[in-house]
């Protein structure tokens, strides 16, 4: 009785992961294409798991980049060194630019109503 329990449980978070993932990367590629219809479709209808995932997906090369620096630094060095390089401006830089594209696209969005 528990397996088959564990089983619907897991076959239901497979589902709901691959329908998430697949809205996801719909949005993803709306945001580029059409993102003013986008950007009004996600607060019509308040889906705050797409729009944590799509936030979530604009943070990721900061995140990672950093997440990358302390394993190399503490193997490298034995610490995490304070200067920072290339990479660095190079991922902040991505940062700006993506922030800058939905705020620009959020606020044009919010404008209009």
């Amino acid at each position: 009785m528990i397996k088959k329990r564990i089983k619907n449980i897991f076959k239901l978070t497979i589902l709901i992961a691959a329908r998430q993932i697949w809205k996801l990367m719909c949005n993803l590629y709306h945001l580029i294409t059409e993102p003013i219809l986008t950007i009004k479709m996600l607060i019509k209808e308040r889906d705050k798991s797409q729009i944590f995932l799509i936030i979530m997906v604009v943070l990721a090369p900061i995140t990672a980049y950093f997440l990358a620096r302390i394993v190399w630094d503490y193997y490298r060095y034995g610490l995490v060194v304070r200067d920072v390089g290339m990479f660095f401006g190079m991922s902040v830089s991505f940062e700006i630019l993506v922030f800058s594209y939905l705020g620009f696209w959020i606020i044009r969005t919010v404008k209009r109503k």
